[in-house]
């Protein structure tokens, strides 16, 4: 009964009102985002998956969710726009629909109970890593309704750099305080021998971030065109990831496909692609120390092989393809 009031009367009520709207039928397969995520990664990766997609597709971003067409098939962008999809839409509860499920952010508003009551009606859930899947798994989900497909980038456009020079390494992330900022900057502050790069946006809230600015060894690329990208993690040796809780993340994938040794916190798919010790290393970063994570960077500096080819699979083309497959499967 506790469930009901919390967000299942929600459902019942659409259930109502949804079957006199009117909706638009299209033959192709739907890969839906949200309106405002168009420049963001979620819009990228919707256009990308679209692309790379071997059937008819097409890419939408809706605001409310409240009147998706009748399609085929679909791929929703993250697991709580299936949900406020869900409600007002209930011909979706008998569609052909895989639902990304990027990260868990358990609240009151989308609570564990209510993951498991959206998520049943869902062909397939993709989990962009083992760890999430397992999660997934004890809130109550069908182990067989899950699939592990770790997040893509373009080895095309991200080539692995010929050598690595042992001298720079490279942070690529947004300050907020889920990508563990004061981690970054203890490592900033401490580290004086190596060139260190941040690539992201907002770190100008940071107090006395001016001061790390005035550090010879240091370079800051704020708000860089994504175009850049490639170029920017060619001149890093070592990428480290600080993360507390990830999905992904994608500028790792991205890094070890420019043959960027990693270093990174263990959350989102870090654990499934790092071999530690061997192709990159991994620490807690609710645990370990900053010593203790500086030391394995300067360790990570030493690696030598093609880190590239451990992740060189992982290509936008084979994940369109893997989607594809999953939405073909439920005809058979």
């Amino acid at each position: 009964m506790r469930d009901f009031f919390e967000f299942k009367w929600i459902y019942y009520l659409q259930k109502l009102i949804a079957p006199s709207r009117k909706r638009e039928i299209t033959n192709k397969v739907l890969f839906i985002s949200q309106t405002g995520t168009e420049d963001w990664i979620l819009g990228a990766k919707a256009r990308r998956l679209s692309r790379f997609y071997d059937g008819d597709s097409e890419v939408m971003f809706s605001n409310k969710f409240k009147n998706i067409p009748i399609a085929p098939a679909y791929f929703f962008l993250h697991q709580k726009y299936y949900s406020k999809a869900l409600r007002y839409n209930p011909h979706l509860k008998k569609a052909n629909c895989v639902v990304m499920f990027t990260h868990p952010e358990w609240n009151k508003f989308y609570s564990k109970s209510h993951a498991e009551y959206t998520l049943k009606h869902a062909s397939k859930v993709v989990c962009l890593n083992k760890n999430m899947a397992n999660e997934l798994v004890s809130i109550g989900i069908n182990p067989g309704n899950i699939e592990v497909y770790h997040m893509a980038s373009n080895p095309d456009v991200f080539t692995p750099k010929k050598k690595r020079l042992g001298r720079t390494i490279g942070f690529c992330c947004a300050y907020y305080e889920r990508k563990n900022p004061q981690l970054v900057l203890n490592l900033i502050k401490r580290i004086d021998d190596l060139n260190i790069i941040l690539v992201g946006r907002g770190w100008d809230q940071c107090k006395n971030f001016n001061d790390l600015l005035s550090k010879e060894n240091f370079t800051y690329y704020a708000d860089m065109d994504y175009k850049l990208y490639p170029d920017l993690y060619k001149k890093m040796d070592v990428f480290v990831s600080p993360s507390f809780l990830e999905g992904g993340p994608v500028p790792l994938l991205e890094a070890m496909m420019s043959n960027v040794v990693p270093v990174a916190s263990d959350t989102g798919f870090c654990p499934d692609l790092i071999k530690h010790g061997t192709n990159g290393f991994l620490f807690n970063p609710e645990t370990d120390s900053v010593e203790q994570i500086e030391k394995l960077i300067r360790q990570a500096l030493k690696i030598e092989g093609n880190i590239s080819k451990e992740v060189e699979g992982h290509s936008w083309k084979n994940y369109g393809s893997k989607i594809y497959q999953l939405h073909s499967s439920f005809h058979k």
